[in-house]
C-alpha cells in the first residue's frame, strides 16, 4: 500500500521503500520537479533543462534524467514526463502514483504540455484548485496582447512584466511572433540562453548591451514584475525616464486588478498553470482510485473532486 504525506516535500513511501519529490533542502534521492524557486533544491534528480536551470539560479547540481527514460530509485520505478508548465518541468511517475508538479495541460511555446496517464494515485498541483479559477481562452488572451503591443509600440517602447523564470521566456517567444525587438533584464537573458540549445530559438537584447541613444525606440521590454514601477536600481534608473507603458502578464489578472493597484496600463490573464477546469479533466482523464491535493487550493480541489468526480481525494498538509 503506498502512502502519501508532506514531511518537507512530498513523501512517497510503499513497505520499506520511500522517494521525496521537491524537497525543501538539498536532498540526495529525491525527484525535483521544476526550476521555479519554490520547487528548486540540488542534489535530486531532474530534467536536464532543470539541472541548467538549477546552475543559473542557485548554483547547485543535481542529476539529469531526460524524459521518458525509466530509471530505478530507491526500489521505485521512476519516469519523467513534460509537465507543459515551464522549460524542463516535469511530472514525475512512481511506480501507478503520478505527482503533477506544477503543471499546464494546453502546454506552452517554450514546452510541451501535461498529458494524463492512467494511474492509481494522482498527486496534483492545486495552484488554480478552487471552483471559478478559470482562464479566458489562451488565444484570445495572446490575440488581445499582441494587438495592444503593435497599438502601443506605434508611441514608443513598451514594457511587459512577468516572472524571471518560465513566464519571460514565454513573452519573448510571443513577442518575437510580432518581428519586433525584445530586450531584457540580464538574469531573464541568463535564463533565456539556456533555451537554443534544446531547440527553442529566441530572439532577445540585453538591457545591458543597449546604447544611450537606443533607449527610446520602439521596442519590447521583458522585466521582473517588480521593475514595472520605481524605485529602480541605478544600472536601469534610466528606465523610468523612458516613459514606458506597462503590463503585467500572470495568471491571477483574471482574479485581481493589478492596473488600479500598481498603477500599470493594461494586464493580461496569460498563466502557465492549469486552470481549475483543466485540472479536472486531467484527474477525470487519469482515472485515479485517489487523489492527494497539494498546494494553495489543496482544501476547495479535494472537496471539488470527490463532489464532481466521485473519487477520494485527500489535501496534503504542504508549506
Amino acid at each position: 500500500m503506498t502512502r502519501v504525506r508532506y514531511e518537507g516535500g512530498i513523501l512517497v513511501q510503499e513497505a520499506l521503500k520511500e522517494v521525496i519529490l521537491d524537497p525543501t533542502r538539498k536532498t540526495p534521492g529525491s525527484v525535483v520537479s521544476h526550476g521555479h524557486m519554490d520547487h528548486l533544491t540540488s542534489g535530486g534528480i531532474m530534467t536536464p533543462q532543470t539541472v541548467a536551470v538549477l546552475k543559473v539560479r542557485r548554483g547547485g547540481t543535481g542529476h539529469p534524467l531526460p524524459y521518458g527514460k525509466e530509471i530505478e530509485l530507491n526500489g521505485f520505478r521512476v519516469v519523467l514526463k513534460d509537465a507543459g508548465h515551464v522549460f524542463g518541468s516535469a511530472m514525475v511517475r512512481v511506480d501507478d502514483l503520478l505527482y503533477t508538479g506544477d503543471f499546464n495541460p494546453e502546454g506552452g511555446s517554450t514546452c510541451g504540455r501535461a498529458q494524463p496517464e492512467f494511474v492509481r494515485d494522482l498527486i496534483v498541483d492545486a495552484t488554480y484548485g478552487r471552483p471559478g479559477y478559470n482562464f479566458p481562452p489562451k488565444h484570445d488572451v495572446e490575440s488581445d496582447l499582441l494587438n495592444w503591443l503593435e497599438m502601443e509600440l506605434a508611441q514608443g517602447p513598451v514594457a511587459l512584466g512577468g516572472y524571471e523564470f518560465g513566464k519571460s521566456q514565454e513573452l519573448i517567444a510571443l513577442v518575437n511572433r510580432l518581428g519586433v525587438e525584445v530586450a531584457v533584464s540580464d538574469k531573464i537573458a541568463d535564463l533565456a540562453d539556456l533555451y537554443g540549445a534544446y531547440g527553442i530559438k529566441l530572439e532577445y537584447r540585453r538591457l545591458s548591451e543597449l546604447a544611450e541613444n537606443e533607449r527610446n525606440d520602439p521596442r519590447v521590454y521583458v522585466l521582473p514584475p517588480g521593475w514595472l514601477r520605481p524605485p529602480l536600481e541605478d544600472s536601469v534608473s534610466w528606465l523610468g525616464s523612458v516613459g514606458l507603458k506597462a503590463a503585467y502578464v500572470s495568471g491571477w489578472c483574471a482574479f485581481f486588478d493589478y492596473t488600479g493597484r500598481y498603477g500599470l496600463d493594461a494586464q493580461f490573464p496569460l498563466s502557465d498553470h492549469g486552470d481549475f477546469e483543466d485540472v479536472m479533466t486531467f484527474i477525470e482523464a487519469c482515472r485515479p482510485r485517489k487523489v492527494y491535493t497539494a498546494f494553495s487550493g489543496a482544501k476547495d480541489l479535494a472537496k471539488a473532486v470527490e463532489r464532481r468526480l466521485k473519487i477520494r481525494a485527500e489535501a496534503l498538509l504542504t508549506r
